[in-house]
């Protein structure tokens, strides 16, 4: 695990979990943005930094090691607390599982665990494990997954950047990639949440409410105090990677009203 720390001189503190399978530079002007007001502690999990040379474990390890980060730090109350996709997982983890308290969070299309049999969570986790060893084996599937003209940085130079996303996706172990779609479904919370007066707010994209419909719902069921908000014309991370002004924009209006 990483710490990257971004407006240090700020009083209010901000947790950023980060999505997963995604080098943490993808997150970075939003966070330098979000620093003006906060000062900005961006989580990026074990197996996400491949220079370091070690695997994800799970979001439960994450989570904890990034407690255990914060008391050390004598960090002991939140103003703020963000997640997006698997890292909504570890906020959700977080705000139910650790003894920090938090004023305000965004739950970013956050992965929620499946009440299912464990034989077909395997077999789930199975088909996700492949879905990524065959997409980052060619830029044409990536293209397909995640188009161009929405995720590209340059769309002239596209070809080039899903080359670099791919060459950083290779770095991955194998264990990595079976642990993070494995724990981003499958981690543990308590069997019914605690009572938290934390602010709540769960965003989904406009397009991307079919593929995350079943997280919004359990986390509806989990933490009914939830207020859902809908981001127009938004795919699966889309916003705080390739929009970070309006994104900023949106998480400050909500964190410091």
């Amino acid at each position: 695990m990483v710490i990257h720390e971004f407006g240090k001189e700020n009083k209010k503190k901000l947790l950023f979990f980060q999505g997963s399978c995604e080098p943490w530079q993808e997150f970075k002007e939003s966070a330098e943005l979000l620093s003006d007001d906060f000062h900005v502690i961006l989580v990026t999990p074990d197996g996400h930094v491949p220079e370091d040379g070690n695997d994800f474990i799970s979001v439960e390890k994450t989570v904890s090691d990034t407690a255990k980060w914060l008391k050390d730090h004598d960090i002991n109350h939140l103003d703020a607390l963000y997640g997006l996709s698997f890292g909504g997982g570890m906020a959700i983890r977080f705000l139910t599982s650790e003894n920090i308290k938090v004023d305000k969070a965004i739950l970013d299309a956050a992965t929620a665990p499946y009440d299912l049999p464990k034989w077909l969570c395997k077999l789930i986790c199975v088909r996700d494990y492949l879905m990524i060893k065959i997409g980052r084996s060619s830029v044409s599937l990536m293209e397909m997954a995640f188009p161009p003209e929405r995720f590209a940085r340059d769309i002239n130079r596209a070809k080039e950047e899903y080359e670099a996303v791919r060459k950083y996706l290779k770095t991955f172990s194998d264990k990595t990639m079976w642990n993070i779609f494995w724990s981003a479904n499958n981690y543990e919370v308590p069997e019914k949440a605690p009572e938290i007066d934390t602010k709540i707010s769960f965003w989904i994209g406009d397009d991307e409410w079919k593929g995350r419909v079943r997280d919004l719902n359990w986390t509806k069921k989990y933490l009914p105090q939830i207020e859902v908000v809908k981001i127009p014309h938004m795919m699966h991370g889309e916003l705080v990677m390739m929009h970070p002004q309006e994104f900023a924009k949106r998480a400050k209006k909500f964190f410091l009203t």
